[in-house]
């Protein structure tokens, strides 16, 4: 019965019971779309929205020959899309300068690319050009090598991708990783993007059900609105706002189903 889920519970139907999480399928972008920043280092930076992290790269070392690293502008942000820079001087020890964007959930659980737009931000059609995608699977490359998707052409052009057969490239088998990196030489963005997982919101320890054991896991979390979640409990802010609270404790109810009941994916 749903009123033994606790008096968090039953207190979050009466405040929040109007609100919903992320599901199964996430579309990517619109302006309704919340990013958090997350990290920073000297070449790239990570963004947390709809309980996926974008890892991308920034051009931050570029000085424009002022003497001084000076960046470069951004032209697609956030939630317009995602954009990759190609960077001018590589960081400490690397050696790559491709755009490049990783994509992977808050909770690391695996996760299907289904489908994207992406935008040159610059001319590739002299040379010729092909994103790259490699997915990540237990921390190892998922492929002896990446799926590549054409992208020849000119500065905003953009380029369709789902798993539709095509030679110009299938998103048909980036299904069920932890992670994919997509690398192109210049620079480009995601201005469309299609994520699935069977991850059912609520599903803390990962056994396929939503139940009390997962309340107990979010309520040993909870921090209150506002208030950060602290290291670790990330999986658990259900609604994807960085903390742990009663709206959380709302979705949890929403997508109870009891121990053993496969729990749905596209609850909300």
């Amino acid at each position: 019965m749903l009123r033994t889920v606790g008096s968090l519970a039953v207190l979050a139907v009466a405040f929040y019971s109007c609100r919903s999480a992320h599901a199964g399928t996430t579309i990517f972008f619109n302006a309704d779309q919340t990013g958090t920043f997350v990290s920073s280092d000297s070449t790239s930076d990570t963004l947390s929205s709809g309980g996926y992290l974008f890892t991308y790269t920034r051009d931050k070392l570029f000085t424009g020959g002022t003497g001084q690293p000076i960046g470069r502008p951004v032209r697609v942000p956030w939630p317009t899309g995602v954009e990759a820079q190609a960077v001018t001087t590589p960081p400490p020890g690397g050696t790559s300068q491709n755009a490049q964007i990783t994509i992977r959930r808050v909770d690391g659980r695996l996760f299907d690319m289904t489908a994207f737009t992406a935008k040159l931000l610059a001319n590739t059609a002299g040379a010729g050009a092909s994103l790259e995608i490699m997915p990540i699977l237990n921390g190892e490359d998922g492929f002896n090598d990446p799926l590549y998707f054409n992208a020849t052409g000119y500065y905003n052009q953009t380029f369709s991708y789902d798993t539709s057969p095509s030679y110009l490239g299938s998103t048909a088998l980036l299904t069920d990783f932890e992670a994919y990196k997509i690398s192109l030489y210049v620079d480009f963005a995601f201005v469309a993007l299609t994520l699935y997982s069977m991850a059912a919101p609520g599903d803390i320890d990962g056994d396929g059900d939503v139940d009390l054991g997962d309340l107990e896991l979010i309520e040993s979390c909870a921090s209150g609105p506002g208030v950060p979640a602290t290291s670790g409990c990330g999986p658990k802010d259900l609604d994807y706002d960085t903390d742990t609270d009663l709206s959380d404790i709302a979705v949890f109810q929403r997508c109870f189903s009891g121990q053993d009941v496969p729990a749905d994916p596209e609850c909300k």
